[in-house]
Parts: structure tokens; sequence; C-alpha cells
């Protein structure tokens, strides 16, 4: 990856790009000049578009909420704005031998050095999501197992998350970090099961059968924890309403 400086912007190349290409996309996208296939999500959180660009399959990810946000806009004085960030994400888990989506350009724009503007664009994954289809629990199972191994924490480890195509597995909406303490394993796990239950089951396969045992806890724990803070609120707004 590079960085080319282009109107303004600040461009994030994948290796296989020109600079040149790098400039038409941007224009592309700017322009709103590309073809709208269609629209994967649209609202205050984030806008993501299946689009064309000379005939390639694409998505463009804009990351809205976290575009406008004051305190976040505040965080990108020190550290990467979000497409960056998605990017320089997706190249890392290719990186590790963990498929992921192809990044292909990430643009974002400064104002007295935060980042008030950005979006990035990837090659569309024609695949199924694994949500719903117990037949593929074992092989995300393996796939989370396996980023563990290589030291890499998904970030956002819900089924939905989990791509299957062509018999392999693909990690998307990842923000991958490295594995800390051992509880961040078991977090994943735990957040892995609340998302798809019965993939408990092929658990079993684990190497650390105790990162089950913690995940199965606490999913318990904020269950109740969910359960009680909702009954609280409800109790608050009962007691405000009798009042009036």
């Amino acid at each position: 990856m590079r960085i080319l400086q282009y109107k303004d912007w600040r461009l994030l190349i994948s290796d296989n790009l020109s600079d040149d290409e790098a400039r038409s996309y941007f224009d592309v996208v700017k322009n709103n000049k590309f073809s709208l296939i269609e629209s994967l999500k649209d609202h205050h959180r984030s806008v993501v578009k299946r689009i064309a660009i000379d005939d390639c399959d694409l998505v463009l990810k804009i990351p809205a909420e976290k575009n406008k946000r004051k305190w976040i806009r505040l965080l990108t004085w020190f550290r990467l704005g979000e497409a960056f960030k998605n990017m320089k994400g997706m190249v890392k888990l290719w990186s590790k031998g963990i498929k992921t989506t192809l990044p292909i350009i990430a643009a974002e724009k400064r104002s007295s050095g935060m980042v008030v503007d950005s979006w990035l664009i990837y090659k569309y994954l024609d695949g199924t999501t694994c949500l719903d289809h117990p037949e593929h629990y074992g092989a995300v199972v393996k796939k989370l197992s396996e980023m563990h191994t290589k030291n890499i924490l998904h970030g956002d480890p819900q089924i939905r998350n989990f791509i299957h195509q062509k018999g392999e597995i693909f990690v998307i909406d990842s923000n991958p970090k490295s594995v800390g303490w051992a509880f961040d394993r078991a977090y994943e796990w735990a957040y892995l099961r609340k998302s798809a239950p019965g993939i408990e089951d092929h658990f079993g396969e684990l190497n650390d059968w105790w990162l089950y045992k913690i995940a199965f806890w606490y999913d318990i724990y904020e269950r109740r924890f969910v359960k009680n803070r909702r009954k609280f609120k409800n109790g608050i707004r009962s007691l405000f309403s009798s009042s009036k």
C-alpha cells in the first residue's frame, strides 16, 4: 500500500493499482459517476453501496457516523481514520493467510489535522452469509480458531460477518487486533455464540476448551445484566409516568 495526495485528499492505494487508476477511481466516486447495483445499507452509522466502475463489481463504504461525530474526529488527530483503518485491516488479514474482501482504495480528507470525510472501495464478495446456515458453523469455528492461533482477534465475530464462498470461509467487517489477554478470545467465542445459538456444539473441537466455559458463563452473565438493566429502565419510566 502507498499514500497519494490528490485534490486535498489522501488516498491509500492497493499495490496493484497505478496512481492514474487511483485518481480515476477517486474522480468517479467523488462525482457520483458510478453505476449503482444495489444499496446494501443506508442509515446514520454507515452507507454501503454495491456499485460498478468499468465493469468491476465493487462495494463503496462510507462511515457516515464516524465522519461526523466530533469526538471521533478529535481521535483522528493521533490515529487512523475509519476508512484507512478498514483497508489496512483487510491487508493485515490477507498477509496472515485469512481470506477477506479485496481492498482497492481508501480516501480521507482532513481539516485541522482531523478526518472530516472518508470512504473506502473494495471488491464485492459474491458469497452467502453464514447467518442461519448451521451447516457452515463448524467451518466458522475453525476459521475463528485459526485467527486466534495466528494472534488475531476478529473484532466483531458475529455469525453474519463470516461468508461462505465455494467451500471456503471469508471474514468480513473485521477490525483485526493482536490477542492480548486470554479473555479477549473468550469474549469473541461468547459473542459468536450469542449471534448463532447452537454453534457451541462445535466448540468441542477447540484446543482451549476452557475458553468455551468462560464464554458460556459470560453469555449467561450478559443476558442477566441486560435483562435486569431493562427492568430497571422500565421501572424508572413507570415511576415518572405515574407521577405525572
